[in-house]
């Protein structure tokens, strides 16, 4: 059942991952378009240039005689009209000078653009083939899900079973928490913890060192059994080997409990927030401790026979359940 979550939330991920290669497919595609009709235009922009370039050229050759600055001045009658010419023959020839410079900056733009869109091809191309990598790995985990769900199927009994014993523990960890809270409703919040807690979603510590999370929070639907619905009050992340449990968050030790199939549960409070820790088979916290966050409270139950290094995670604010996934750095 671990692997199959595992395989169902890789599935989730690449899917995802995928999805997001083909939104830069587009994007690239949008922009190759854009800078090509850049191009085009640019291209169209210089073919005109040169058309009237050239033309100035001839007239200014077929003109040379006339255009000879001297003759041009002493044949003035006055020097009002000399200097009118002066002025008339140095705006010709800028005229002339930026005709070119415009000819080069155009044709300049036009070879960027165009080593752009190379880069920008080299680009899609890349992204293409780590599309096919991606669907050719998607299509190997959604066929060793399939064979999964059918090895599962013939354990239904059994998974009836496990899915109740781990609903009753939920229910007696929701229980614990519900009660401990009702029993502190009269202690004085501060209200600063809270703030600043409230302050860390999408920021918070992740409770281990290395996990994948395998049951994401809410009702969803059991991956074999049908008509089944799972309820989850927090996250449950798999971990390897024998995991050290952090502190998501500065705060103060509430209560550790025994909890019948999720081992022992720690409960740190942060201002109106808590915090849950649970199938931990080593604690190293007591209840009034105060804990600052990346603090090692405890490990996680290991069993390699098993593969039963699972946390449960849980954040609650005063009553009401919320989504670690959604709080924890990403």
């Amino acid at each position: 059942m671990r692997e199959l979550n595992l395989i169902a939330r890789e599935i989730e991920s690449r899917e995802k991952l995928i999805r997001n290669f083909k939104k830069e497919i587009d994007q690239l595609d949008n922009q190759i378009e854009v800078n090509q009709m850049l191009v085009n235009d640019l291209e169209n922009d210089i073919s005109e240039i040169k058309h009237e370039y050239a033309n100035l050229i001839r007239d200014s050759y077929k003109r040379k005689g006339e255009l000879n600055q001297l003759m041009f001045l002493f044949s003035s009658g006055d020097f009002s009209k000399a200097y009118l010419k002066y002025r008339l023959f140095k705006e010709y020839s800028r005229y002339r000078q930026r005709q070119g410079e415009i000819l080069i900056e155009s044709q300049n733009k036009v070879q960027a653009l165009v080593k752009e869109i190379s880069q920008q091809k080299s680009e899609k191309e890349d992204v293409l083939n780590d599309i096919e990598k991606e669907i050719n790995r998607l299509q190997g985990n959604k066929h060793r899900k399939s064979k999964l769900v059918q090895r599962l199927k013939t354990e239904q009994q059994w998974l009836q079973k496990s899915l109740q014993e781990k609903q009753a523990a939920a229910a007696e960890l929701e229980n614990r928490i519900r009660e401990l809270i009702a029993a502190e409703k009269d202690v004085n919040i501060n209200a600063a913890e809270s703030s600043e807690f409230s302050e860390q979603m999408g920021k918070l510590t992740w409770p281990v060192e290395k996990g994948v999370i395998i049951n994401p929070f809410g009702e969803h639907k059991h991956a074999v059994l049908k008509n089944v619905t799972i309820k989850n009050n927090g996250i449950d992340i798999q971990v390897t080997g024998k995991s050290n449990v952090f502190c998501v968050h500065s705060g103060k030790v509430s209560t550790v409990v025994a909890i019948p199939g999720l081992n022992k549960a720690v409960i740190v409070r942060h201002g109106k927030y808590l915090t849950v820790y649970g199938n931990l088979v080593e604690v190293f916290v007591t209840k009034g401790d105060i804990v600052s966050s990346a603090q090692v409270i405890g490990k996680v139950y290991h069993d390699e026979s098993e593969m039963k290094e699972v946390l449960h995670f849980e954040i609650w604010k005063e009553n009401t359940k919320l989504d670690p996934e959604q709080w924890l750095l990403r």
